[in-house]
Formats: structure tokens, sequence, C-alpha cells
């Protein structure tokens, strides 16, 4: 029998910003030592990451190869569609609304319960666009900025290019070339994932920048088999 040497714990948070009990999950080594600093990497879409992407299983593999060093994943779900599509879309009628319960309610409970070195987060699609968006509001507090696939909006991309500063992050982009005719099944409109990353990819500049590009669409197998490198960067950099 396969030894199993993390855990996955759940949270609440009574919301006054998004008015309801906000769940979340924690995955981290069964055995973390108290008191000691943990690096912290938030996963918007993190029901999908744990059943599609299995993150669990990669954790496993990480803490078999000795990659993991004291790190806790935050793993979010948006709820349903709709939730997901308010909260993470920068046209959301939640937008504002998740950007401060991330800032004002999470990370503070966060803070409480460790201490923390390094700050991350990740995302696919829209949860990593709302990753880059939230990132923004306050660049100097994250350390890393995981991107999968991320489906920017044209404001994102104006904002980028509005950008006259370097970001003190770790970035990371992948994005699949076969992505730009995308169509959103919330509003039908064609999301150009492709084009707008290479725009965003031009238009910033990070401490840190790895962008890649594969052959692949819009699917989870994809984000699943480029999700090693991508928490690697968060290892190791």
């Amino acid at each position: 029998m396969t030894k199993v040497n993390s855990v996955i714990t759940k949270h609440f948070i009574d919301s006054a910003y998004l008015e309801k009990i906000f769940k979340f999950q924690i995955l981290q080594e069964k055995n973390a030592r108290s008191g000691r600093e943990m690096d912290i990497l938030i996963v918007h879409d993190g029901d999908d990451y744990l059943e599609l992407g299995k993150l669990q299983q990669q954790f496993e593999n990480d803490l078999q190869n000795g990659l993991e060093n004291n790190v806790s994943f935050i793993l979010l779900p948006p709820g349903s569609s709709e939730d997901r599509w308010h909260y993470y879309d920068s046209k959301g009628e939640q937008a504002r609304s998740y950007l401060y319960f991330i800032y004002e309610e999470l990370l503070p409970k966060l803070e409480e319960m460790f201490t923390i070195g390094r700050l991350g987060m990740l995302g696919d699609s829209l949860a990593g666009a709302v990753s880059f968006r939230i990132g923004l509001h306050d660049p100097g507090r994250w350390s890393h900025i995981l991107l999968q696939s991320a489906a920017f909006s044209k404001d994102d991309v104006r904002f980028g290019e509005k950008l006259q500063h370097s970001l003190p992050w770790n970035l990371y982009q992948s994005v699949g070339t076969e992505e730009d005719h995308f169509i959103s099944p919330i509003t039908n409109e064609q999301l150009y994932i492709l084009t707008r990353n290479r725009m965003i990819k031009e238009s910033i500049q990070a401490k840190n920048h790895t962008y890649i590009e594969n052959g692949h669409g819009h699917l989870w197998e994809c984000w699943r088999g480029s999700l090693s490198a991508a928490i690697k960067i968060f290892y190791l950099t």
C-alpha cells in the first residue's frame, strides 16, 4: 500500500464581501512542522486542480522527490460556473468583492494560521486572469504568479500596456497555440487567449519571467501535463 504523506483539511470564512460562508481547503505535508515559516500558494479553481489537475498526486510525487520545502496549497473553489465568472472575470458583478475578499479576509486568516514566507497564486483560464489582476492590486505582496492559459480580458491587456514599472514576481505563463478560438461558455465571446498572452508577455516586465507556448487547446489534459513545471517555479525560485 502506497504511503500518503499529504493531508487535505477544510476551513471556512464568514465573508462579508462575498456575503456567504466561503469554504476552502488546505493541502500540505501530513507532518508539516508548526512554527516554521510556510510558503503559501493560493490556487484559484482549487477543486478543479484537485480533481482534474491531480494536484495532490503531483504534491505526493514532489514530496518523494524532495522538491517540497514546507509548502501549503490554499485551494479556493469558485462555486457554480456563474459564481466563477462573476468572481474571476474583469466584468463580473463580484470581481471587486472577490479581490477584497482575498486581501482583507483570506490573507489575514492565513497570517493567523501561518508564518508566511513566499506567497504566490496559481490559476488556469479565468482563474489565471484573476490571479494576475489580484496580484497587480498590490504587486509587492506576491513572490510568484503562475498562469496556465490565462483568459485575459481586453482590460487586462490595456492595464498591462500602461504598466511603467517592473513587477517583483517570478512569473510563469504557459499557453497553447490552438487557444485563440476558444469561446466563453458564459458570454459566447471569442477570448483570443494565445494573442492576449503574447501581448501581456510583450508589455510587462517581471523579476523572472518564464513564457512557454505548447501545441494544445484549452483543455485540462494540457494544464495537468504542465502543472509540474509550473509548481517547480514556485519551489525552486
